[in-house]
């Protein structure tokens, strides 16, 4: 072989390596929640599950006076914007990885330590955080992006009827694709 193509090989395979490469390490070991798009059938029993509970959830909100809902769905709101602001600026698998799990560490904190014993369904602390939580745990990979978003677009609706004016709930449902209308 010719020694001057030898440059142009290996020039070729380096080309091939950035484009190919990144994109094979991001499937085998990254950890980007799963899309299924169409009339695909699959099985979530986690996001199934969750989408439960966080309706139990809501239904125990809507039986706490007005007051109590707004200061909840406020709360959530702010949490949950200050979440995104941080992690849009993360560019890096593990940098997310450890933004989100600091996230979901101090959640599970605060929710431990407001949590008592007969009360937690009446307690406006406790929902906040685990709605909060909930929020979080819709962006994890244990269940698929589908339920993540409907289970998102549930919450963010929800609290769109009680706290319309919300610049940040506007921001959160603009991102996530929901129109908000007056």
């Amino acid at each position: 072989m010719d020694e001057r193509i030898i440059p142009f090989i290996i020039f070729f395979i380096i080309i091939v390596g950035w484009i190919y490469i990144p994109g094979l390490y991001r499937n085998l070991f990254g950890k980007e929640q799963r899309v299924y798009l169409g009339g695909e059938k699959f099985k979530d029993e986690f996001g199934d599950h969750f989408a439960e509970d966080i309706k139990k959830l809501i239904k125990y909100v809507e039986d706490l006076p007005k007051e109590n809902q707004i200061n909840i769905y406020e709360h959530v709101v702010v949490e949950f914007g200050n979440y995104s602001k941080v992690i849009s600026k993360v560019r890096h698998t593990k940098q997310f990885d450890r933004s989100y799990n600091k996230y979901i560490f101090d959640v599970e904190n605060v929710r431990r330590k407001n949590a008592h014993k007969d009360s937690n369904y009446k307690n406006p602390k406790w929902l906040a955080t685990t709605i909060y939580e909930s929020l979080l745990r819709s962006e994890s990979n244990k269940m698929t992006y589908n339920s993540g978003s409907r289970i998102r677009k549930y919450l963010f609706l929800k609290m769109k009827e009680l706290i319309p004016n919300n610049k940040t709930l506007k921001f959160l449902l603009e991102i996530n694709g929901l129109q908000y209308e007056r």
